[in-house]
């Protein structure tokens, strides 16, 4: 079978993110335990980390585009009441969803067309939810997470909502839709170009706006490098085992990139080096979404790498199950049978065994956390999901009840 270590880079990296503490009550209280489920798009991970230090979500972060076996082992481990998935099902896959259904989990997706849509998404819902009342509007490019950093912090700090713009952005029309009148603009030199935009209009509109400039540091170049650089090995372990030409090409154009951005940071040049690593963002994302669907090309053409990953899956999430104190012992003797049916090229026999441990796993699952008594079971555990896109970003996706 294949290695552990191998399946991790093919099928994402796993980052949890603590959120912190916040001075008032948490809204999240009202609907249980939320787990905010969302990728390393820095614009939709910067709006998932304002949720949690507000409502105290818990969020949990996948690799864009990249499908991981122990993102789902890990939100199962927080026994959530409810999964918030922040961005739409290229940077957040569907498999993660019909994962989580197959607990009765309630999933909803909050996700447009882009990030700029997306936000709008999230803020409407979250005002639905959990009931934020902002103030104010921090205004900063979709696209510079340095400036992001900022703008989250001003934005916990004035309970104000975090608003995304593109030089596309029409900012006097934007602002009547949110109907405010006033913001903070946190830019880089990386988008003084197209914040210079948005404040004519602000001035046309006769809407009050502050500006705040944002550091590039080393440090935030180089983290951002080594995300990116994450992004490019997981590519590289998939190309090679779908052994496809385009992933191959597209990869020698992105490594050239990340060269002459390792040239300007090693220079001394860290705004240089941050404006190609923006770029790289992009490719890579687009990279990682080509990726999947070879990966799925290669899981329907090789019935070996398809069971591996199943049985990884649920080892997975068996292994989060033993952790909160569940007694696993007969489900790890069946998926020890499981592992031998697939190493010996049984294929029959380990598909009804997948579907054997599955069942297993659900009805241990709905006797709620061991110990805790049944108001830590999941309030939710009856309804399904739809992960649909909403005729309107602001409406957000809800799931039907059966």
């Amino acid at each position: 079978m294949m290695g552990k270590k191998i399946w991790a880079i093919l099928l994402g990296l796993l980052m949890v993110v603590t959120p912190l503490a916040f001075s008032e009550t948490s809204a999240a209280s009202d609907t249980g335990t939320t787990v905010i489920l969302v990728s390393d798009n820095a614009a939709d991970h910067t709006l998932a980390q304002y949720l949690a230090n507000i409502t105290g979500a818990i969020v949990v972060t996948t690799t864009w585009g990249i499908y991981d076996p122990n993102v789902t082992a890990e939100i199962i481990g927080y026994s959530p009441d409810q999964v918030i998935i922040i961005g739409g099902p290229d940077a957040v896959v569907s498999q993660y969803a019909a994962d989580l259904e197959e607990y009765n989990i309630t999933v909803y997706r909050w996700w447009g067309a882009n990030r700029y849509d997306t936000d709008l998404a999230v803020i409407g819902n979250a005002t639905k939810m959990f009931g934020i009342n902002f103030n104010g509007s921090v205004m900063v490019a979709g696209n510079d997470s340095a400036a992001m950093k900022l703008a989250l912090k001003l934005a916990l700090q004035n309970r104000s909502m975090i608003v995304y713009v593109n030089a596309s952005t029409n900012a006097t029309a934007l602002m009547e839709k949110l109907q405010i009148r006033n913001t903070v603009m946190v830019q880089t030199q990386a988008s003084e170009k197209i914040m210079e935009k948005i404040k004519e209009e602000l001035r046309e509109c006769n809407c009050q706006a502050r500006e705040i400039e944002a550091n590039v540091s080393a440090s935030e170049t180089l983290m951002l490098m080594e995300k990116l650089q994450e992004r490019i090995a997981a590519v590289e372990e998939i190309a090679n085992l779908t052994n496809s030409t385009q992933l191959k090409e597209e990869l020698q154009a992105i490594e050239k990139l990340m060269k002459q951005a390792n040239s300007s940071l090693q220079a001394g040049n860290y705004t240089e080096a941050y404006q190609l690593m923006l770029k790289l963002q992009v490719q890579t994302e687009m990279l990682l979404k080509l990726s999947h669907k070879e990966m799925e090309f290669a899981l329907k053409d090789h019935q070996e790498i398809g069971l591996e990953r199943e049985y990884l899956k649920l080892e997975a999430q068996v292994e989060a199950l033993a952790k909160l104190g569940y007694n696993v012992t007969n489900i790890t003797q069946v998926m020890e049978q499981l592992k031998e049916a697939i190493q010996n090229g049984d294929y029959k026999e380990a598909k009804k065994l997948i579907k054997e441990v599955k069942f297993m796993i659900k009805e241990i699952y709905k006797e709620g956390v061991p110990g805790m008594g049944n108001e830590t079971s999941n309030s939710t555990m009856t309804s399904n999901t739809s992960t649909s896109m909403p005729s309107n970003p602001m409406n957000g996706t809800k799931p039907h009840k059966p």
